[in-house]
């Protein structure tokens, strides 16, 4: 019998780039479960929607995400990124924007707190 998930490949990517921005190819890979392949084809889609940037510092790559990009995307269904977001917060008893990386932390709304950096937008645009 095959498993099924509750997030799609696309997610955890994204939630691995937002907890690990400075990760390779191969770690993100590694880490969702998917080939290097497969990881780059999910990252270039989620740069193309511009919720990702990418950034050269050294021979690494740097990720960042744009939260309002992130949080204004629309899935195919009738729920937004943030309602999805809130009912896996209440799923979990944690608090929304707790455990965020710094830069990133939410404030009750759901919008970036006061002085967080917003992402840049993709250099290829």
């Amino acid at each position: 019998m095959a498993k099924w998930g509750l997030l799609t490949n696309h997610a955890l990517v994204l939630i691995h780039v937002i907890e690990h921005p400075r990760s390779t190819l191969r770690d993100i890979a590694d880490n969702v479960g998917i080939t290097e392949r497969a990881a780059l084809s999910l990252l270039r889609a989620l740069e193309e929607d511009e919720i990702v940037a990418r950034r050269r510092d050294g021979r690494r790559n740097v990720y960042t995400v744009d939260v309002e990009a992130l949080m204004a995307h629309r899935t195919h269904g009738t729920y937004s990124i943030a309602e999805i977001a809130n009912a896996l917060f209440a799923l979990s008893g944690r608090i929304p924007g707790q455990d965020l990386p710094p830069g990133m932390q939410l404030t009750r709304a759901g919008a970036p707190a006061p002085g967080a950096r917003p992402a840049s937008k993709n250099p290829r645009r």
